[in-house]
């Protein structure tokens, strides 16, 4: 072959030693019995008719002349050790590239996947909220609810009560027993006072209240309710402990004098009382006796509920008398198991 042409094929990219079979830098026998064996493979003679296996053997001839002619040959290696350095260094490049590429990919992935992650927890914190919005409204409508409820049946028994009262006593005081020489039920003859229990309040008992009383007329009993309750008493409306008395007078007229005049007389010891009143919560029915059926002016008197207006006694208090007829007063005895007086 030509000296040019050799130097062309010299500069090939096709690995020469690849397609004898040898090593790089083998010796020329090698070299020899490598191209022989590959030319028996692929001799045309053995091929007909097979182009690859011509296209074959006409490289391996032109390696056989390149490897045996000592400049070709050293040409062919430098230019091929020049390509092989060339071709590591590329994949070299390549290898940091895609490495470089890859913890790149790695990267935005989780930054990806770390965003979602916000984005999903902050939609269910969001949906989270939303329901416990829900639930509060749910449940204060509920409370709501249950408060009205309560409210109407606590109005609709309170209006039970008071009717139950008011036609309990009403006719108890159809049925009541004249007493002590007068045609007028004793709960018409009966007035309730309450005071504030501190300063001179606080020493009145059901002596000292019948001593005081007994100014307006006779008195046929007089006792003291044991429960006390706190009210807003006096012109600042304070709470104070408050004490409620019940008195019997023999006369109506006298119990008409002493809800009249309590509160006009000027001694410390009437002024202690900051309501009297009758013990029905209503002024009697006086008819022609002239006596004005009006509660006196500015009187603070607090009504009492249609329980405590049945529960006074005056028959049971007066002498014990176990035969005696049933009042109003003396049934509220009855049940405090003649316990009433402090």
């Amino acid at each position: 072959m030509a000296s040019d042409d050799l130097k062309q094929h010299a500069i090939s990219d096709t690995d020469y030693y690849e397609l004898l079979g040898v090593a790089f830098e083998t010796n020329e026998a090698d070299i020899r019995r490598g191209y022989r064996k590959q030319a028996l493979k692929y001799h045309p003679d053995k091929n007909a008719g097979n182009e690859a296996a011509v296209q074959k053997f006409h490289l391996l001839q032109i390696a056989y002349d390149v490897l045996s002619d000592p400049a070709a040959k050293t040409l062919y290696d430098n230019a091929r050790t020049a390509r092989l350095q060339k071709q590591r260094q590329h994949d070299l490049f390549e290898g940091k590239r895609r490495q470089m590429k890859e913890d790149l990919e790695r990267r935005e992935s989780g930054f990806k996947r770390k965003r979602d992650e916000e984005e999903d927890a902050e939609a269910k914190l969001e949906r989270e909220i939303r329901r416990l919005a829900e639930d509060g409204k749910r449940r204060r409508k509920e409370k709501e609810e249950m408060l009205n409820r309560e409210e109407l049946e606590e109005e609709e028994r309170l209006d039970n009560q008071n009717r139950d009262g008011e036609v309990s006593l009403q006719a108890q005081n159809d049925q009541a027993t004249p007493r002590g020489g007068t045609d007028v039920p004793e709960i018409d003859r009966s007035i309730k006072v309450r005071w504030a229990r501190e300063g001179l309040g606080d020493a009145v008992d059901k002596e000292r209240l019948s001593k005081l009383f007994s100014t307006f007329g006779k008195i046929e009993n007089a006792f003291i309710l044991k429960k006390e309750k706190r009210m807003r008493v006096g012109e600042k409306r304070e709470k104070k402990m408050v004490a409620t008395g019940v008195i019997v007078y023999s006369s109506i007229v006298s119990a008409h004098a002493a809800v009249e005049d309590t509160k006009k007389q000027k001694t410390p010891e009437y002024q202690v009382f900051e309501s009297v009143y009758w013990a029905s919560d209503k002024e009697p029915d006086f008819g022609q006796a002239g006596i004005s059926r009006s509660p006196p002016p500015g009187d603070q008197y607090q009504p009492i509920t249609p329980d405590q207006a049945t529960k006074f006694s005056v028959r049971a208090a007066l002498s014990g008398q176990g035969s005696a007829p049933s009042t109003p007063v003396s049934a509220f005895k009855a049940r405090a198991n003649g316990d009433g007086l402090k």
